[in-house]
């Protein structure tokens, strides 16, 4: 059952990330998608505790945020110049460091206005 839940909802994280591709000189954008995602998680895993309390809610949504990461990392690494990628000091570990401290940090700390 929680394999059926997470595909699904990982179908809804998806659509937020093809909705409107990564553009490295919008960061306000990412910033509204991360928060957007962090809303769509939250509520589904009130859905899910609700609804299904058969279902290890945790395990449901440690899956889902770290796909949401997985998806932002992989745009913002499609998102780097060539010029860039191919120039001497160029790193792409810590491009995914960066990327993923910066996705964390919105998640976390950053939250809608009530």
């Amino acid at each position: 059952m929680i394999d059926v839940l997470i595909n699904i909802s990982k179908i809804g994280i998806r659509s937020i990330f093809t909705a409107k591709k990564y553009d490295t000189e919008i960061l306000d954008e990412d910033l509204r998608r991360i928060m957007f995602i962090r809303n769509y998680l939250e509520e589904s895993l009130l859905f899910i505790k609700e609804t299904y309390k058969e279902v290890d809610a945790e395990v449901y949504f440690s899956e889902l945020r770290k796909y949401a990461l997985e998806l932002f990392m992989k745009q913002c690494e499609e998102s780097i110049s060539d010029e860039e990628k191919n120039s001497e000091d160029f790193n792409l570990e810590n491009h995914k460091k960066e990327d993923e401290e910066f996705f964390n940090y919105i998640y976390d700390n950053l939250k809608y206005p009530e």
